[in-house]
């Protein structure tokens, strides 16, 4: 009886976190400066995204001791974003840059370093429609559309062109998104200012 051939693996859906932001308008470096959860933010961030995604990466600026200590430590990768001080468009372009090299790689959730309250199981409604659908996803609570936003692998190469600060807003139709509600309202709340938070930074 001749062998069936092996079925191809599912592509998996990452999680990427855009962390290499100047955070001007906070003073310092919010990522490490401010606790969450006993924390500090970025690695609240990375260890949710963690939890729920098999793969993950953290966009990261250039000599970034911080940052590089905490992907290693997680075990998740860091992708040096040199051109960071363009704007955040090109941490999206390093993150599509990296994902398009993973070949097994069908679909990624973006996030931001500065957005620590979005739940898991938010993270895991994004995966679970970017498994079950080719057309970018988003999450609304309110009425209101928020972050992460859910990009398959169609999107990539375009993205990983892009600059500015609104590349994903113009390179991608979320008029055609899958919507995704969710019961969390993390997905509308980052963190600008010290004000922002509910406690007080380190």
């Amino acid at each position: 009886m001749p062998l069936l051939p092996a079925p191809s693996p599912q592509p998996c859906v990452a999680g990427i976190v855009l962390a290499a932001g100047a955070a001007t308008r906070f003073g310092s470096d919010k990522r490490q400066a401010v606790a969450v959860d006993g924390e500090p933010m970025l690695a609240t961030v990375a260890q949710r995204f963690g939890q729920v995604f098999g793969r993950v990466a953290v966009v990261l600026p250039p000599d970034d001791a911080f940052g590089q200590a905490l992907c290693a430590r997680l075990g998740i990768a860091a992708v040096v974003n040199a051109r960071c001080h363009e704007g955040q468009g090109t941490s999206l372009a390093a993150a599509m840059q990296w994902a398009l090299a993973q070949q097994d790689i069908g679909a990624v959730v973006v996030g931001l370093a500065d957005m620590p309250w979005v739940r898991t199981d938010t993270l895991l409604a994004l995966r679970t429609a970017l498994a079950h659908s080719a057309e970018p996803a988003l999450p609304v609570f309110g009425g209101r559309a928020g972050n992460p936003r859910g990009l398959p692998r169609h999107c990539f190469a375009a993205l990983a062109q892009a600059t500015g600060a609104h590349a994903a807003a113009q390179r991608v139709d979320w008029g055609r998104a899958r919507t995704v509600a969710v019961d969390d309202p993390g997905v509308l709340r980052d963190v600008d200012t010290p004000a922002d938070l509910p406690i007080a930074p380190l």
